[in-house]
């Protein structure tokens, strides 16, 4: 309902802000880094706006604040984004899964087979130690 939807939206606020104040920027100096206005950047970060959808927005944002490529920081960024949109991908794997072939497939197998959480844990597992080794 309601209250779950702002809950979700103000998770992806108070972890920007928990962010910028980790990397202590204030509020103007990341707004302009971010290519955002401080007054959108603050109604973001208490909730009262949506957080952004764009994977440039986000991306900016993310170097912003200094998050590397592949952190769990910067991927939790991206996933927080969407949280309040049950159902939507995070920018960032939309983006990938859009423009490589077989992603698709696999997800449909993975539906298929109804894989479950820790089916998934092993999946990954197998994957980070068997294949694509280094060709990041």
């Amino acid at each position: 309902g309601g209250a779950e939807d702002m809950a979700r939206k103000q998770a992806f606020g108070v972890y920007l802000r928990a962010c910028r104040l980790k990397a202590s920027l204030g509020l103007r100096t990341f707004a302009e880094a971010a290519e955002l206005k401080p007054s959108n950047l603050s109604a973001i970060e208490h909730g009262r706006q949506p957080p952004p959808q764009g994977h440039l927005v986000l991306s900016r944002i993310a170097d912003a604040l200094g998050l590397p490529k592949d952190s769990s920081d910067r991927r939790r960024l991206f996933d927080l984004a969407v949280k309040h949109k049950l159902g939507t991908l995070p920018p960032d794997v939309a983006t990938f899964a859009g423009r490589t072939p077989g992603v698709p497939v696999l997800l449909r197998t993975i539906e298929n087979r109804r894989l479950n959480k820790e089916e998934l844990k092993r999946l990954t597992e197998y994957i980070d130690s068997h294949l694509g080794k280094g060709r990041r």
